[in-house]
């Protein structure tokens, strides 16, 4: 399911992120041609718009043309974007790192460090999300069994990601949505909170510390 067509909906998502500069004029566009991988982990501020299903392709934007503390690579099958911390340079501004990426299969997104990600057509046996301090995702698309971590102020919002059956952990204020079929199993504490789209049959969690874990129907589901 597409509901908006993929380069629309990259340019709807960066500008919510990145603020217009008056200098157009030192943005600066690169492609890299990288090994295959099938998961991504990324942290430090970049952010991420990611097309599962089509032909493996990277693209990354900057907004001041300098690359230099920008790093992207593939280890053993999987995607790391990140850049470098100089805390000598807190002073300064810092560039902005869109990556766009196509993918024929994802199954893994790890975000840390106020990372921003979304990623349209997931179509996976199992699906791996783990999200932490600040860290915010937008997932659509679909899986057999969701693996979901979320700690430290993390958000995710996967209303539009179907699964089957989901292992959730939450904890340390942690957010986020998803929307489970079958069975939802795992745990909530230090505040973390989820809501469960789908109102699955079989659940077994725990709570603790004002943490919690809700499960509803869709037409009721809140995020409160």
């Amino acid at each position: 399911m597409r509901p908006v067509p993929f380069v629309l909906a990259a340019s709807l998502f960066t500008a919510g992120f990145l603020a217009a500069a008056p200098n157009a004029a030192a943005e600066e566009t690169r492609s890299f041609d990288l090994p295959e991988f099938d998961r991504i982990d990324m942290s430090a501020g970049v952010i991420l718009i990611a097309d599962v299903g089509s032909q493996q392709s990277i693209i990354v934007k900057t907004n001041k043309g300098d690359y230099s503390d920008f790093t992207i690579k593939v280890s053993n099958g999987e995607l790391n974007i990140s850049r470098e911390r100089n805390p000598l340079s807190w002073h300064s501004s810092k560039s902005d790192y869109k990556v766009i990426v196509s993918v024929p299969t994802l199954t893994a997104l790890d975000a840390s460090s106020g990372a921003r990600a979304k990623i349209f057509n997931i179509d996976a046996a199992r699906f791996a999300i783990d999200l932490s301090s600040g860290a915010h995702a937008l997932l659509e698309g679909k899986c057999k069994s969701c693996l979901l971590d979320l700690s430290s102020g993390a958000d995710l919002e996967a209303k539009g990601l179907e699964c089957d059956n989901a292992d959730i952990d939450v904890s340390s204020g942690g957010h986020g949505v998803i929307s489970v079929l079958d069975t939802v199993k795992g745990g909530a504490s230090s505040g973390g909170h989820v809501v469960v789209y789908g109102n699955p049959s079989q659940v077994n969690i725990s709570k603790s510390s004002g943490g919690r874990i809700k499960i509803v129907a869709s037409a009721q589901a809140t995020r409160d």
